[in-house]
């Protein structure tokens, strides 16, 4: 076989098995997992005053990756039952449930609830682009991009974010000042500045704390993971910047969070929390020229941490299957929560809330990613190989056509 044969053949064959060993770049299965969960809980007026409440229940909406569908609901008060009216949407656009239930709870009222949840959730989201400063469109951008409405609805003032406080306007100032000239107004370099200084400044906690208010936590230097979104949410406003606080709850085998968040059973009043094998978590949400809205998630990151990792290892991005609750656009649940612990004092009531996740396994599915990118790879599997077989035919035919004749002539007589 002449040496030019050979040396096709040789760079083909190297071809061919670089194909077929190399791995996918996108794993074969996709894992769906399925969660039920179990909601229960009380409420008792044990005082002499009928206490206000509001006549709406939390409702868990689907996504593109998640379907959450209510099993059961039942609520009672005093044992009578209290049934569902419609299903509407909050001022953060989150669904709820309207009750047929009066805005107020008698004395030695008790409102019980029970309720069953199915969570199906795929474990590969959306994937999160490639970002960098280099391609980040500048403040101005941003408006003509996501539109008026949006814009203004997503960097609002709040009562939870007081873009108005001095403080944090100084801090944003600061921030704003120490980065070069030509990044100042680069949306991007804006959130990661930002991002490095809350890395800086707020020590990470965790356990059962109550949300504190932005100032609060930057006279606290202490925050969780909702303490530290919403720090840079309020900064990122204060930028013009779109933002906003999404939550969840991850399934944990074991994990269990469990006591008393006010008050305790030697007090008339108290709410009591018991919510197991699973772990919630709050992160923020970005809007970002050219890329939309981009997920950023403080409390992945530790001190010292490129900002960027707080992007890119986000539980958004790592595919960690867990629930998205709820988002928090314009309402303020901090201002809620703090009304609410002073009615149970003021009303005398006992608060119970018990949460329950039970994992029922996962199933692998064929991802739609892995047939279309591997089709690809079939089909040069498949050419490559043919090409082989042409070349070796082409080379044997060659060979055959070259071979010398061996047989002694004839004589003539």
């Amino acid at each position: 076989m002449p040496k030019k044969h050979r040396g096709i053949i040789l760079i083909g064959l190297l071809l061919f098995l670089a194909i077929a060993i190399l791995p996918p770049p996108v794993s074969a299965f996709n894992y769906v997992h399925y969660w039920r969960v179990h909601f229960s809980g009380s409420i008792e007026v044990t005082g002499n005053e009928s206490m206000p409440i509001t006549p709406y229940w939390d409702y868990i909406g689907n996504t593109t990756w998640q379907t959450c569908e209510q099993l059961s609901f039942q609520m009672t008060l005093n044992s009578t039952p209290i049934t569902m009216t419609s299903i509407s949407t909050d001022v953060d656009g989150n669904p709820h449930l309207r009750l047929n239930l009066s805005s107020m709870l008698e004395p030695e009222a008790v409102l019980r609830w029970d309720e069953e949840w199915l969570f199906t959730i795929a474990n590969r989201r959306p994937p999160i682009p490639p970002i960098s400063i280099l391609q980040s469109g500048n403040l101005e951008d941003i408006e003509n991009q996501i539109g008026i409405d949006d814009y203004l609805r997503y960097t609002q003032a709040t009562s939870l974010w007081k873009t108005w406080n001095i403080s944090l306007i100084e801090i944003a100032q600061t921030i704003q000042d120490d980065l070069p000239e030509e990044q100042r107004y680069n949306a991007l370099a804006l959130v990661f500045a930002t991002i490095q200084w809350i890395q800086n400044t707020i020590i990470r906690s965790s356990g059962i704390t109550e949300p504190q208010y932005p100032e609060e936590t930057i006279v606290s230097h202490v925050g969780d993971c909702d303490d530290q979104s919403n720090l840079l949410i309020a900064l990122l406003r204060i930028f013009n910047i779109p933002s906003y606080l999404a939550t969840g709850h991850w399934f944990q085998d074991g994990a269990r969070t469990n006591g008393f968040v006010w008050g305790s059973v030697n007090e008339n009043a108290y709410r009591y929390v018991d919510y197991q094998n699973s772990v919630g978590h709050g992160w923020t949400m970005v809007y970002l020229p050219p890329w939309g809205w981009l997920p950023f998630d403080l409390f992945t990151i530790g001190p010292g941490a490129d900002p960027a990792s707080a992007y890119t290892d986000s539980l958004f991005a790592s595919n960690l299957p867990f629930v998205t609750l709820w988002q928090i656009v314009s309402s303020d649940y901090i201002g809620e929560r703090r009304t609410h612990h002073d009615n149970l004092f003021t009303y005398e009531v006992h608060h119970i809330e018990l949460d329950e996740w039970t994992s029922l396994g996962s199933v692998p599915i064929i991802d739609a990613e892995y047939i279309a990118t591997n089709m690809v790879t079939l089909i040069a599997l498949i050419m490559t190989l043919g090409f082989l077989i042409f070349l070796v035919g082409l080379a044997i035919r060659g060979q055959s056509q070259e071979k010398p004749n061996h047989e002694a002539p004839t004589s003539s007589q």
